[in-house]
């Protein structure tokens, strides 16, 4: 089975991710060792604070520096994690901030977004106007989300891809989260798994083998295999 880390801040000196090549360098080998040997690189891209042509050329020009640092049994997919504002819309094209050459974008929300109309209408102009798959990113940080699953069931009816983190599926992490997030896997309503990974002590990468661990457990291994199989589906159309 190939393993897929979907959501990563692994780009050194980039955003509030690895702060150097080193750190990037240990954050990857982590990986490694896991087997883990598919990693998107998805830094933050705040669309109310620079334009996509401004990230665009920051980010480029980071990962031009670091690729030949990168190993060469590591296949990686360049992204970003793109926080969703009316600024974003003033842009007609959005093919360098998808997943690689995909039509998959990693979209950030407000955590206390409840998805209100307003929201809707950006994700509807994304999926409508501009052919786009939005992915929404640790869904465990979105109250509304967790409190309503037959609403993630209307976003997964549209095509939208549900993430969620390795890091709460850990020894230390909340106990009933981690419960309420297995049910979740079970009855589908989480669809891939990413680490977040900014550090060794925020979203710690190595949590990647534990959450594999306790969700093949507690959901079963064909599960597992299904959710890589949907990141595979999304990192192989981004190459």
């Amino acid at each position: 089975m190939q393993l897929y880390d979907m959501h990563s801040h692994i780009l050194p000196g980039f955003d509030d991710g690895a702060k150097n090549v080193e750190i990037s360098l240990k954050l990857i080998d982590s990986l490694k060792k896991q087997g883990v040997n598919n990693i998107c690189l998805t830094p933050h891209f705040y669309t109310n604070e620079r334009s996509i042509d401004s990230f665009v050329e920051e980010r480029d020009r980071v990962f031009e520096e670091f690729r030949p640092y990168i190993p060469e049994d590591v296949n990686v997919v360049l992204g970003a994690e793109v926080y969703v504002t009316h600024y974003l819309f003033n842009n007609d094209d959005f093919s360098e901030i998808t997943f690689g050459k995909s039509k998959y974008i990693l979209t950030e929300y407000a955590y206390n977004c409840t998805f209100s109309e307003r929201t809707m209408q950006k994700i509807y102009m994304l999926m409508n106007n501009n052919g786009l798959i939005p992915v929404i990113p640790h869904v465990e940080r979105y109250p509304y989300l967790m409190e309503n699953l037959s609403f993630i069931s209307e976003l997964q009816d549209m095509g939208i891809i549900i993430q969620t983190n390795a890091k709460s599926y850990a020894s230390d992490a909340s106990f009933f989260r981690k419960r309420k997030l297995l049910k979740m896997i079970s009855k589908g309503y989480i669809d891939i798994l990413g680490t977040d990974a900014h550090s060794f002590t925020h979203n710690n990468p190595e949590a990647f083998s534990e959450a594999m661990d306790i969700i093949s457990q507690k959901c079963g291994r064909n599960r597992l295999e299904e959710m890589m199989e949907i990141a595979g589906d999304i990192f192989n159309k981004a190459l």
